[in-house]
């Protein structure tokens, strides 16, 4: 039976987050995806802007992690903290988890969602952890951290476990649909493979991300024309809030 499990984090002061990530069990592996949206939101949970092309999905030899909430880390990129802590990638998918959640910042720890995924003894499992929530696991189905009713539909008339092609599809087209109606969600969408006793495989955008390694880096690529944050109000009311946020 394929079962959805919402994420939900409450976010706080200015932050960076948004994003659509979901993982599928397939019959020949496991697929996960996200889109690649960091949205900045002031002290009332208001988003100002966005920008596109960012990771929130990280893998290395063991289990893969995908990150939704709030994906700054005291003001670093979180692609940059786990650059630095790339042991936290090497633990099984039902332990992953709680290892990133020991080593992130408290305020992190309580305004992320993630979900993991790798084989354990050969056989494939999807893991989740909220910040208010305990770690839940499945060996079937989907764990997404949005309720979305096109790929719930999609995938349940299969009547079947999907094939690693089809889930691809399926990932694409509902993160595409919903960023329609989302403005938190969009971008290029990431798209990863995982098989048995093989090397994780992107089917689409792998995002390495900028050498940035802060978010205020981020904004100060921005100011110098490097970089596009778009504006969700007036360009000046953008620049207020991250003059307010990162300081010229």
């Amino acid at each position: 039976m394929l079962l959805p499990l919402v994420l939900i984090a409450v976010l706080s002061g200015y932050q960076y987050g948004g994003t659509f990530v979901a993982a599928v069990v397939c019959e020949d592996g496991i697929v996960v995806a996200s889109d690649s949206r960091m949205t900045f939101t002031d002290e009332a949970g208001r988003a100002f802007g966005y920008v596109d092309g960012f990771a929130k999905i990280y893998v290395e030899r063991g289990a893969a992690v995908a990150i939704t909430g709030s994906i700054g880390v005291e003001g670093e990129l979180f692609s940059s903290f786990v650059n630095r802590n790339r042991f936290l990638l090497e633990r099984p998918v039902n332990e992953i988890l709680f290892g990133f959640g020991l080593y992130l910042p408290f305020a992190n720890s309580n305004n992320v969602g993630m979900i993991s995924a790798g084989f354990v003894d050969g056989k494939p499992m999807i893991c989740s952890k909220a910040p208010v929530l305990p770690q839940t696991c499945l060996n079937s189905g989907y764990m997404s951290n949005k309720d979305s009713a096109l790929l719930r539909d999609t995938l349940m008339k299969l009547g079947r476990a999907p094939t690693t092609e089809e889930a691809a599809s399926a990932l694409k087209i509902a993160i595409e649909e919903y960023s329609r109606s989302d403005l938190a969600i969009g971008g290029p969408i990431s798209i990863l493979k995982l098989t048995n006793n093989s090397a994780p495989e992107w089917l689409a955008n792998s995002f390495l991300n900028s050498s940035s390694s802060q978010i205020c880096d981020v904004v100060r690529e921005y100011r110098a024309g490097r970089q596009r944050i778009m504006p969700l109000g007036t360009a000046a009311d953008l620049d207020r809030h991250l003059d307010a946020a990162c300081s010229k």
